[in-house]
């Protein structure tokens, strides 16, 4: 409920400064910054700035896509991505519009696609150890991907499924699983994991792609993904 009334208070900013450039240039960037954003806590400007500045610093080595939106973040001039003339209230809730459009614009597949591939990873520090793990919304997208490629791969257990999904995704090596773990956990060769995960990649990329095809149009009507002049 909060993310849809945030969504409307977008299109409300939106339609009020139809005058402005557009934030981003593409849905994959959109999409990528608006789950970035919306993980953080809502804050004000400069702790906003400096914590999605942090995160991508601490990501090591950027494409080039995500080079812009940092320097972006520093003050610097991008073709890419335009907070300019935005509070961080503002640009949050666009971000809440994006997410929003990604989990009720889409059919449930490329929606999960998306969720996945850009979804929230959690963090607890417990004992004095860091612990990492999907988020709830992510953990429910990568089972959605698994069921829906099952009959597409019989000879793979659904666990090790999930777990070969999951591979795919895992943004930290803590939640990242080897092929020979899972040989060992459901037998078989670890060499059947690898050309079985590689078919698997291959298969969720062309769906996060056609997600983003579909998704592209709406965000364009709503302003948020556009041509940037600088």
């Amino acid at each position: 409920m909060k993310t849809m009334a945030m969504a409307a208070t977008a299109a409300g900013i939106i339609k009020e400064q139809e005058y402005r450039d557009a934030i981003f240039s593409s849905a994959g960037q959109a999409v990528h910054v608006a789950y970035m954003i919306m993980a953080q806590d809502a804050q004000q400007d400069a702790p906003l700035r400096k914590a999605l500045m942090r995160i991508m610093e601490a990501a090591g080595s950027l494409a080039e896509p995500q080079r812009e939106w940092l320097e972006q973040l520093r003050g610097s001039a991008s073709k890419r991505v335009n907070f300019a003339g935005l509070s961080p209230l503002e640009v949050r809730a666009q971000c809440a519009l994006i997410v929003h459009a990604v989990a009720h614009k889409l059919p449930r597949t490329e929606m999960w696609a998306l969720q996945a591939k850009y979804g929230h990873t959690d963090v607890e520090d417990a004992a004095g150890v860091r612990r990492y793990a999907f988020s709830a919304e992510r953990i429910a997208a990568i089972k959605g991907l698994s069921d829906w490629m099952a009959p597409s791969f019989p000879a793979i257990q659904p666990f090790a499924l999930d777990c070969m999904v999951g591979k795919l995704y895992a943004n930290h090596k803590r939640i990242e699983i080897s092929f020979r773990e899972l040989a060992k956990s459901f037998g078989g060769n670890h060499m059947t994991y690898a050309r079985g995960f590689e078919k698997i990649k291959q298969r969720l990329h062309e769906l996060e792609l056609v997600a983003l095809d579909r998704l592209e149009p709406y965000l364009r009507e709503q302003g948020v993904v556009g041509e940037i002049f600088l």
